[in-house]
């Protein structure tokens, strides 16, 4: 929809968009079906063939409305299902698919400058013109259009479910549309929501962020209610229920309208961003934002936008030529809405910062194996046994692998492959030696591409040496030999579950030579001093510096460096702050252990704001003095330090300064003065504080839990 907004505002500065929604399709077609409108001749591109072929599909057990689950090969007792289809079902897409073929040229024909968008049951119109007039006047045709096909098909449209919008700059245009669509009058509104979005009339999404907002605080209330300030999940299980539960819902749909959104409207999404880090952290809402969304482990919604709408714009750019949305991506209009970027320009330019200009995208495998595509002879070995784990030494995983490699076909064409990837992220490269039956050995070289990961790189390599072997006559079987475990398994997964253009060609290959001899392909441990994949290794490094220019990169590897880039950026640009003294650029790990308390006391320590501090306590009226209510001011006797009353009690004199600690500090570090960067240690922390509490309790502060201060979300 929002691809389709962005087309449309390119063509006209007015555009009409028009949401219809076919009332009860799925549940009436087993009525509509009976009125043998299936077979009627109107429908185009369908043979008789094909007509008879999916009246034997529908026929059977789902025109008994009867249906079973398969599960690891076992089969539950038949249904009754009430639906016409069932939900999930391979039939319901087929069908829509058939059902509403014309319906798309109807739409299209019906008046001109008008894109088509239909997803599911859900049917939109953008309708662009050049005044308000010549907009809403197109969007009519299109509504009449659709109310005859309707018509013809016995369908009905939900009238009162159809919306209409108008986008334009000026408020005073939206004023007064209005549609007739099947004998209902639909008046234009401010907002029109489809596909779970709002898109209001200038595109910055403030309806969509405030119903996202009303979604997602009972999902945070319900995050509270798993953890207070002594029990709960532990810090792993929150985090995890944070970024799944409530992150998620914020992110839904978010590469298509978050990039757009202007930044007023980004900050409300991350407020609640930040309530739920709150809850993670258990920090109060004084803490300042970065720390608070770095203690809790969730990615602000600054640098996840950026990284979103690279997604999506790689992805565009992935589709074949002349699809509509790639066209969308690779244009270049003139921008209308000054203060809305959206997803095109925004992906270029985080494109641009990652070091992925004039990059050209892999494009998307289109056609993948079939499932019931046959493996042949192949087999996959991901073990060497016991003695080639990682925890082994190095002569007891060489020597498992020989071992294991022994049992192998010695008469046979053995391929040894590695990849290199600098840092695992960039200028990737494969290599592999190959000795040939005949006795012949063969070195081949190839580059993966500026940006790509280390397995990418791995694949790279075998396709390369399966390619180079593809056509040698010999029947002697075929061992390929990895050090890539994570490439074996993703091929391992079989023919048909391959989701990217390579290993799709790995499989096919796979197939070509499986047709006249044994495949094997055997993971071996890495530098472990197997001469072979030394070898493998040298040619990668070699091959890693290979010009990269005409290798394309996929768009996960494209998406991951955006990703990268943006969190760089962010973690450098953290304001200073004692957090940003102990880790720098860096990210904290999550707390281990079940102690709640002290891991909400270290993440309120590290972040600055420590509930049980008595300068933060006076600052907000919590720890009043007879002298003095209330006041910010660090130096007041009502805020220093109750043990050594030389400065406030912030966290940088507890954990590095109070000389009450300086034994505790000189038994867990061995010196007084303690690094921050030390400070990372969460247990280091939470022994810090244990110490200074008790030193402070005898001078009549009480149990710390009298100092606790609880978040008021």
């Amino acid at each position: 929809m929002a691809t389709g907004v962005d087309a449309a505002l390119a063509k006209a500065g007015r555009v009409c968009d028009l949401g219809t929604d076919p009332s009860q399709f799925l549940d009436r077609f087993e009525e509509w079906y009976e009125e043998h409108k299936l077979l009627a001749d109107s429908i185009s591109g369908i043979t008789e063939d094909q007509k008879l072929n999916l009246l034997l599909l529908w026929g059977g057990r789902e025109f008994r409305k009867r249906a079973r689950v398969e599960v690891n090969g076992a089969h539950s007792s038949e249904r009754v299902f009430r639906a016409g289809l069932p939900q999930g079902s391979v039939l319901a897409p087929t069908i829509y698919t058939l059902w509403a073929a014309d319906l798309i040229e109807t739409l299209r024909n019906a008046s001109d400058r008008t894109d088509v968008l239909m997803y599911a049951d859900d049917t939109a119109t953008l309708s662009a013109g050049a005044t308000v007039e010549l907009a809403v006047a197109r969007a009519q045709k299109s509504a009449d259009a659709l109310a005859r096909w309707a018509r013809h098909w016995k369908m009905s449209i939900a009238g009162q479910k159809t919306q209409a919008l108008l986008l334009t700059q000026r408020s005073r245009d939206e004023r007064g549309v209005q549609l007739l669509v099947n004998g209902t009058q639909v008046t234009g509104g401010t907002s029109l929501h489809l596909l779970g979005v709002t898109f209001d009339r200038l595109l910055h999404f403030k309806d969509h962020c405030d119903s996202l907002r009303r979604k997602v605080r009972p999902r945070t209330a319900q995050l509270r209610r798993m953890t207070g300030r002594t029990w709960g999940l532990r810090e792993a299980q929150l985090r995890t229920v944070a970024n799944g539960y409530v992150r998620g819902a914020l992110e839904y749909a978010a590469g298509a309208w978050l990039p757009a959104a202007s930044p007023s409207h980004v900050q409300l999404v991350e407020r609640e961003l930040l309530a739920a880090a709150r809850v993670v952290t258990g920090c109060p809402r004084s803490t300042p934002r970065d720390p608070l969304l770095a203690e809790a482990g969730i990615p602000s919604a600054w640098s996840t936008r950026k990284t979103l709408a690279a997604r999506t714009l790689c992805r565009a750019l992935a589709l074949p030529e002349d699809d509509p949305l790639r066209r969308v991506a690779e244009a270049d209009p003139p921008t209308r809405l000054r203060s809305t970027t959206g997803w095109r320009h925004l992906g270029r330019s985080a494109l641009i910062e990652a070091g992925a200009e004039g990059v050209t995208v892999e494009p998307r495998l289109e056609v993948p194996l079939l499932p019931w595509t046959t493996c042949r002879p192949i087999a996959f070995n991901l073990d060497v046994g016991p003695g080639g784990r990682r925890a082994s030494s190095n002569e007891t995983r060489r020597e498992a692998a020989r071992q294991h490699l022994a049992a192998l076909p010695a008469q046979a064409t053995w391929i040894w492959s590695d990849g290199s990837a600098d840092a695992g992220v960039r200028r990737g490269g494969g290599g592999a030696v190959i000795f040939t039956a005949s006795g012949e050995t063969l070195e081949v070289e190839v580059a993966a591409g500026g940006l790509c990961s280390s397995t990418r790189a791995e694949l790279f390599a075998l396709r390369a040496a399966l390619e180079r072997v593809r056509d040698e006559p010999s029947p002697a079987p075929l061992v390929a030999c990895s050090d890539s475990r994570a490439a074996l398994s993703l091929l391992s997964a079989g023919a048909a579950a391959q989701t990217t253009t390579i290993g799709a060609a790995i499989w096919r290959t796979l197939l070509d030579i499986a047709e006249r001899r044994q495949v094997t392909l055997q993971w071996v441990p890495a530098h472990c001093g197997l001469a072979e994949n030394e070898r493998a290794d040298a040619l990668a490094k070699q091959a890693a510096t290979l010009p990269q220019g005409a290798v394309p990169s996929d768009a996960r590897s494209l998406t991951r460096a955006v990703h990268r880039t943006a969190t760089r950026q962010w973690r450098e640009n953290w304001p200073d702050s004692f957090f940003k003294t102990i880790f720098g650029s860096t990210l904290p790990l999550p707390i281990p252990g079940e102690d709640r308390e002290a891991a909400i006391s270290v993440h309120q320590l590290r972040a600055g704001h420590w509930g049980r501090s008595l300068q933060y306590l006076h600052r907000i009226g919590r720890h009043p003095s007879v002298a003095c209510l209330q006041c910010p001011d660090k130096r007041c006797p009502a805020a220093l330090c109750a043990v050594c009353r030389e400065e406030a009690d912030v966290p940088e004199h507890v954990l590095l300064r109070c000389p009450a600690l300086a034994g505790a500090r000189l038994r867990l570090t061995g010196s007084i003065y303690v690094d921050p960067s030390r400070l990372r240690d969460a247990d280091l922390v939470a022994a810090l504080e244990a110490g200074y509490l008790r030193h402070r309790e005898p001078l009549g502060y009480g149990p710390p839990c009298e100092y606790e201060v609880e978040d008021v979300a």
